[in-house]
This record gives structure tokens, C-alpha cells and sequence, in this order.
């Protein structure tokens, strides 16, 4: 994946293959501008608003109770980055714009979005962070009740778009009965195990904040008499055994090197016998070569938001070997920045 520059003049595909479009300049202020624009058009309820009929500038703007000025900003900035038509003064939405951005659609990204408006305030002391370092706790479960609502339904929006496939890639010894998801505070995986797997019965461990949350997720998608919620930390909190699986998704990239190998040697000491862990992060080649756009981007958020890295899959392969594993294998999901590593207890 690579972010650039997108046109239907021929002449500016030229000037961007010989390398003379200022494209940083270009991709620095418009991938600025169309963020933020997608983020104020679901915080202020325009796509959706614009789902029910077509309307002015004026006429959304009297009936949102919105400034009239800023409203046509908006509508014009939406139009231009292709989330909008706009004919005749009425502004519609567009077909991406109606596949993604209304709370109604299948795949809705208006939850991802709230969540990107927090991770947008995270970068703002980010050439600070870089010259001087220091600890930071994104996910400390002191935040307020709307930060978590924003996480949770955030994340969790994006991982109902993979999780029905990664529960197919994750291999179990035989039929399983028990799965723990530590971390997993919104559900979505363990939802997804569940409808695979019949009988299956997935808890959750996640600080409490997050739990309450993740119970409200699982209660709109009918799972909450398969899918439990356990409240506490999971550094310190007990996690039980005789699990058939252990879940350790988008986990270890929220901590240090020696911390991942302790959470995996708990997730071996609360596994059966034959059972298996699933560890599903985001990865990049250690040395030499490139890293893709997601990769990289991956790199500098975790570090933004907690001081951590987007661990190289052969680290992560190297730990769950260590923490007694055997087995091992790696699935790179189609098209997902992301890598499956499951492993065996013996």
C-alpha cells in the first residue's frame, strides 16, 4: 500500500512518475485535510444526514443547526476528496460514501472515525515525544467513560471486517468448548470464534471500563450467552486454565519485549494441553528492505500512543517458541498489514 496522489489528468500521472509533483507537499496538506474532514462529517452527522434526501448547502445547514458558512466548507471539502456529488447546489452522497460512511451501512466506518479523532489529538506533541522519549499509558483504565466508548467501538467496527476470516485460519487440536481473549475487550473476535465453532464459549478479559463496553458490542450482535466479560488487568489478573485457546489479538504491540514474553507465558500456563494460542498483530520485516505504508504508519502511532513498536514477525515467532510452544505457523491474512502466528502447547 502506498498513500500518493490520485487524479484523472493524464498530465499530472506524468509529472508524478518522473518525479517532479511536489507530492510531499501535496499528500502533507490534503491527507491532513481529508482526515479531518472525514472525521468532522461523521462527528457532525453530515453522511448520514444526507442518506435521507439530498439537500443545499443552506437547507442541511438550518436543519443540522449548523454555521452556514462552515457547513458548505465542509460539503465542498467532502465533494472534492470523492464523498460527495454535488449538482445543481444539492450535494448526495457518493457510492464510497454510502458503503462506508453512514451508521446504517453494513460495513459502517462512522465508530472507526470516532476513534481517530482521539488518535488525532495523540500526535499532536509527537516531535516532542521524538526528541525527548518517555513513558506514555493510551490505554490506562482511568480515561474517561467516552474515550473508551470511542476505543472500543472503534476498533471494534474495524475488526468485524477480518474477523470472520481470522477465525478461520486459526487451527485447533480438535473441537473447542473454551476459548480466553485477553485484551479483547470488544468482542469481535470472540464473537466470530464462536459463530464458527458451535458450542464454542469465549470470555474476555479487558480493564473494566472496557468490559462495559464490550458487553453492550456483544449484546447488539445476540452473543451474550456465549461471549462472558472478566474485568481486570491482564498483567496482573489471574487467567485461569484448561482454555482450548488464547486469543492475543492487536495485544503485544501495547508493551515492552519482556512484558510479551511474560503474557505468553501465561497464555501457555492457561492453555489444555494441546490447546493453542493465536497471537494477531500488526508486523514488519526487521532488516533491510521496505516497509509498506501500513507498517510504517503502524511503527509511528504505537509509539506516539504508547512508547511501543510494531513488532517484526520473527520476534514475535521467537517468543511464542520461547514461552514453550511448538507448532508454530504464520498466516499473512489477503490484503491485511497483519500476521496469524498460532502455536501448540504439548
Amino acid at each position: 500500500m502506498r498513500i500518493g496522489v490520485t487524479s484523472r489528468n493524464p498530465l499530472v500521472w506524468l509529472l508524478e512518475a518522473i518525479g517532479v509533483l511536489p507530492e510531499p507537499l501535496l499528500v502533507g496538506f490534503w491527507g491532513m485535510e481529508a482526515s479531518r474532514a472525514l472525521i468532522a462529517g461523521t462527528e457532525l452527522g453530515i453522511f448520514d444526514a444526507l442518506a435521507e434526501k439530498p439537500r443545499t448547502a443552506p437547507d442541511l445547514a438550518a436543519d443540522l443547526g449548523y454555521d452556514a458558512i462552515g457547513t458548505e466548507a465542509l460539503l465542498n471539502a467532502l465533494n472534492g476528496f470523492g464523498y460527495l456529488r454535488r449538482a445543481d447546489g444539492q450535494y448526495t452522497l457518493s457510492r464510497r460514501a454510502r458503503r462506508w460512511m453512514t451508521s446504517d451501512a453494513r460495513f459502517s466506518m462512522v465508530r472507526p472515525m470516532g476513534l481517530y479523532r482521539v488518535l488525532w489529538d495523540e500526535f499532536g506533541d509527537l516531535e516532542d515525544r521524538i526528541r525527548h522519549g518517555g513513558e506514555r499509558d493510551f490505554h490506562h483504565p482511568d480515561r474517561d467513560a467516552e474515550f473508551w466508548r470511542r476505543y472500543e467501538t472503534g476498533l471494534g467496527a474495524a475488526a468485524a471486517l477480518t474477523a470472520p476470516s481470522v477465525a478461520k485460519a486459526i487451527p485447533f487440536a480438535g473441537t473447542p468448548r473454551r476459548v480466553l481473549d485477553v485484551g479483547g475487550g470488544h468482542g469481535a473476535f470472540s464473537a466470530a470464534l464462536c459463530r464458527r465453532h458451535e458450542g464454542l464459549r469465549a470470555t474476555v478479559l479487558d480493564f473494566e471500563p472496557a468490559t462495559v463496553i464490550g458487553r453492550e458490542l456483544i449484546a447488539e450482535q445476540g452473543m451474550s450467552d456465549r461471549v462472558e466479560f472478566v474485568a481486570g488487568d491482564l498483567l496482573e489478573a489471574e487467567w485461569g486454565e484448561g482454555f482450548d485457546g488464547v486469543l492475543l489479538f492487536n495485544l503485544l504491540h501495547v508493551f515492552s519485549p519482556k512484558q510479551c514474553e511474560a503474557i505468553l507465558a501465561k497464555a501457555h500456563d492457561a492453555l489444555a494441553p494441546g490447546g493453542t494460542v493465536a497471537v494477531y498483530d500488526a508486523a514488519h520485516k526487521e532488516t533491510g528492505g521496505n516497509i509498506n505504508a501500513v507498517g510504517g504508519g503502524s511503527e509511528l502511532l504505537f509509539y506516539a500512543i504508547n512508547n511501543t513498536r510494531a513488532y517484526p514477525e520473527a520476534t514475535m515467532r521467537d517468543w511464542v517458541a520461547s514461552a514453550g510452544f511448538a507448532d508454530l505457523r504464520s498466516k499473512h491474512p489477503l490484503g491485511m498489514p497483519e500476521v496469524l502466528i498460532t502455536g501448540r502447547r504439548a
